[in-house]
């Protein structure tokens, strides 16, 4: 009898076993971004041990050119990538299928980071004064190019008369100093260490001219790993939300994360955001139908995963 119950039990600890539901392996998620405050929530994520808590092996990998990231996220050498909105539809003109999975963060008028700064022997008064110079930017045909132009074209200064040239970002501050450029377009904390070495001076906050919110960094991925992996993007945005909310309550510690990631702390931080929408594409596409970038009907709603 004793050997019956024995056996019994036994059986109920295996049955108890197989419907137990296996704990999936983490999923191993390299993600690419250019040195900026815009992407410090997954920095803090990874750091805290936010994307572990949701199920992801997480890499950040840092991309200095912005306009080498679709390439990386269709090698697979990453999963998910920083774009701005016109890279991802250039990228998506040329016939690459991206989507959008969650913002990063927001250019404001109110509250700029992105800005033209002027080498401090360059005198800039007016927009007509760029033309002939040299204007170094982080990516030809990245949000900082496109919105450069599009402000060169409101203030009637001929696009083709101004010489712009694409540096990684880090190297910008350097580029400006030495002489080889007369201006950059440059995002913080770059901005603010121009300034503050007495390199150079901001001739115009020209983003907020063209428009004053708008959607200046976010998540991509190709529609084929989305569609593969949507608990994973489930849990990415999850781990993003997290770690903002970390941002907000511990300022300082975020601090010190983002020096440790980029090695020198913005002066502040940028309008961080989750979420991307059909709408913060439109004002772009326009844009780019005015430069000539784009050469198929783009439909922005087909591009920003719900």
């Amino acid at each position: 009898m004793r050997n019956i119950l024995k056996l019994a039990a036994l059986g109920c600890l295996a049955v108890s076993y197989l419907a137990t539901p296996a704990i999936a392996e983490p999923a191993k998620v390299a993600i690419g971004y250019p040195p900026a405050t815009d992407f410090l929530a997954v920095y803090v994520a990874k750091e805290k041990g936010i994307f572990a808590k949701h199920n992801i092996d997480a890499t950040p990998t840092k991309l200095p050119v912005v306009t080498n990231i679709p390439s990386a996220v269709v090698s697979g050498s990453i999963q998910i990538g920083m774009t701005t909105v016109p890279v991802l539809l250039q990228a998506v003109d040329g016939g690459l299928d991206f989507v959008l999975i969650a913002g990063a963060a927001h250019h404001t008028k109110a509250s700029p980071f992105i800005s033209l700064i002027a080498r401090k022997d360059v005198k800039i008064e007016k927009p007509a004064d760029i033309v002939g110079k040299k204007v170094g930017v982080p990516g030809i045909n990245s949000v900082i190019d496109v919105m450069f132009r599009k402000w060169l074209i409101n203030n009637k200064v001929p696009v083709d008369q101004v010489k712009i040239i694409e540096a990684p970002l880090p190297q910008l501050p350097d580029l400006l100093k030495g002489g080889t450029l007369d201006l950059v377009a440059i995002v913080e904390p770059m901005r603010t260490r121009i300034i503050a070495s007495d390199t150079g001076y901001v001739a115009a906050e020209y983003v907020g001219e063209v428009d004053p919110d708008v959607l200046i960094s976010a998540w991509m991925t190709t529609g084929d790993w989305a569609r593969k992996n949507p608990q994973v993007i489930k849990d990415f945005r999850a781990a993003i939300d997290e770690g903002l909310a970390f941002i907000k309550s511990n300022p300082d510690e975020a601090k010190e994360i983002e020096k440790k990631y980029l090695g020198f702390n913005s002066p502040r931080f940028p309008t961080f955001e989750n979420k991307a929408k059909s709408d913060d594409l439109k004002v772009f596409i326009g844009i780019g139908k005015e430069l000539g970038l784009y050469r198929a009907a783009l439909d922005p709603t087909k591009l920003v995963l719900p």
